[in-house]
């Protein structure tokens, strides 16, 4: 487990409050490093007390991140120096972080939301749109690494319906059954927890591994799990978990972009239902050409295909499509026509 003397961990606090973007709303709080992007998330256990409990290390948030692949190229989001970082508080109370480069501008977005049946809101919805602004096409892929901890204190670190307790290295595929993967501990006789959610409205990862931080960490990309070794790497660390979703890299045309939710909450069965509430199946399939994308009539068939297989998948639900939904789908057929005037 990770150790740091009072002085070191109390120099980080200050740290974390003076760049700190500090959010509350309902039981979650959100605090987001205006240098890096980096986060903290907590949850309020104890409404009386007003206790907070992170839900992810939060004594160096340089540890939770996401790692962009471009055409098998690993950049780390906050570290890596060809993106330009800007953070800023959005309007509907969350928060924006833009990584900007010559050839790729990642837009990370904060929403809080709430499960149903929660008069406070539960959850954090992280929506990551990568588009493509280089003059070529790209292989793109995302990899988001969350420094668990809630889980060290027991003899099993998560927890997923298909495999039940994990107290070692496990990988589960893309094409699992489970909704959802948790980290779990008992505090102060409130359980507090987190869930990370695995299926609509958040987006499927292709792969999710569960090891030792540092080994993932170390790990560029690729990391290969195995069931032989738990979570401790001596003599760096003991006890020490991490949990990485996957999104295999996709080939994005120039101007193309890409849409991946994910959804970090206290423990729910219900978030399957808050489609209007995060970015829907069907609306982050789309695949929109950039404002200032070059002409290309392939790109924009692929574009408008991407439309109506939203407005299929849409009516095959038997939901009604969100606001937000609706309005993504017409700026999409905007754009479209836009473009067609100047072929």
């Amino acid at each position: 487990m990770k150790k740091a003397t009072l002085l070191i961990a109390s120099i980080v606090l200050l740290c974390s409050s003076a760049f700190g973007l500090d959010l509350k709303e309902g039981r979650m709080r959100l605090v987001v490093n205006e240098r890096s992007g980096r986060f903290a998330l907590y949850y309020l256990a104890d409404v009386a007390k007003n206790q907070y409990v992170p839900l992810l290390y939060d004594q160096e948030t340089r540890t939770t991140y996401a790692t962009l692949m471009v055409d098998d190229r690993p950049y780390k989001l906050g570290e890596a120096s060809e993106f330009r970082v800007s953070v800023a508080k959005d309007t509907n109370g969350g928060a924006r972080i833009e990584y900007r480069s010559s050839f790729c501008v990642v837009k990370q977005t904060f929403s809080f939301i709430a499960s149903p049946g929660s008069a406070l809101q539960d959850g954090v919805a992280i929506g990551f749109s990568i588009e493509n602004v280089s003059q070529k096409d790209a292989a793109i892929g995302l990899r988001l690494l969350l420094d668990t901890w809630l889980g060290e204190k027991a003899s099993a670190h998560f927890w997923a319906k298909s495999t039940g307790p994990l107290s070692g290295e496990s990988a589960l595929r893309g094409d699992s059954t489970d909704l959802w993967i948790r980290s779990v501990e008992l505090v102060s006789s409130s359980e507090a927890n987190l869930q990370v959610q695995l299926t609509a409205p958040a987006t499927r990862p292709d792969r999710v591994v569960v090891a030792n931080w540092k080994r993932l960490n170390d790990s560029a990309w690729s990391f290969d799990a195995s069931s032989a070794r738990n979570f401790t790497l001596l003599p760096y660390s003991i006890n020490d978990s991490a949990l990485a979703l996957y999104y295999e890299s996709q080939t994005l045309r120039p101007g193309s972009t890409r849409e991946i939710a994910a959804i970090l909450s206290q423990a729910s069965d219900g978030y399957p239902a808050l489609a209007s509430q995060a970015v829907s199946p069907a609306v982050s399939a789309i695949t929109s050409p950039g404002l200032t994308a070059p002409l290309d009539e392939m790109a924009d068939l692929i574009a408008a295909r991407s439309v109506i297989e939203a407005i299929d998948a849409a009516l095959a639900s038997g939901a009604s499509p969100s606001a937000e939904d609706m309005a993504a789908i017409e700026s999409t057929l905007r754009r479209l026509e836009t473009r067609k005037t100047k072929y």
